[in-house]
């Protein structure tokens, strides 16, 4: 063999090293998002924000009804919208919830909480413009809040 054939071969071998690197780079997931997250791009916006951001949706209200009643399947809310997207603590040894990816008002909440913050609006100015949102909408002749 001469030494063309070995230039070929390395040429060859550093082509498919370089285009496996490059596919593990386009499906990487250094988050560790669940798979449900990468359903549509604002989902997984709202994943990562909630990732990102715990603090942020700690306490911030959930207004789609998912935990109106524990005992007639409601989910049991102490966090408020952060735990449509978790159980627990997800950097800390918690889980993620699918009930966000299921929910465009969790996740479209936690994206226009992350565009308020943007703006410069607290967490308690947040928490009013959500309570004002939802405080006009009725479910049968009952209002939200």
């Amino acid at each position: 063999m001469n030494k063309y054939n070995y230039l070929w071969i390395l040429i060859l071998l550093a082509g498919i090293i370089g285009t496996f690197f490059l596919i593990k780079t386009a499906y990487a997931n250094p988050l560790s998002l669940p798979s449900y997250a990468f359903t549509n791009p604002q989902i997984k916006e709202g994943y990562t924000f909630a990732k990102l951001n715990e603090t942020e949706l700690n306490g911030l209200p959930c207004n789609c009804g998912c935990m109106t009643s524990a005992h007639g399947g409601g989910r049991i809310h102490t966090r408020g919208l952060l735990d449509c997207f978790m159980k627990g603590d997800v950097n800390n040894g918690g889980t993620w919830d699918s009930h966000a990816s299921e929910c465009s008002s969790c996740y479209q909440d936690a994206l226009s909480v992350k565009q308020l913050l943007e703006q410069g609006k607290t967490k308690e100015d947040i928490k009013i413009i959500l309570v004002n949102k939802y405080s006009t909408q009725k479910i049968s002749n009952n209002t939200v809040y």
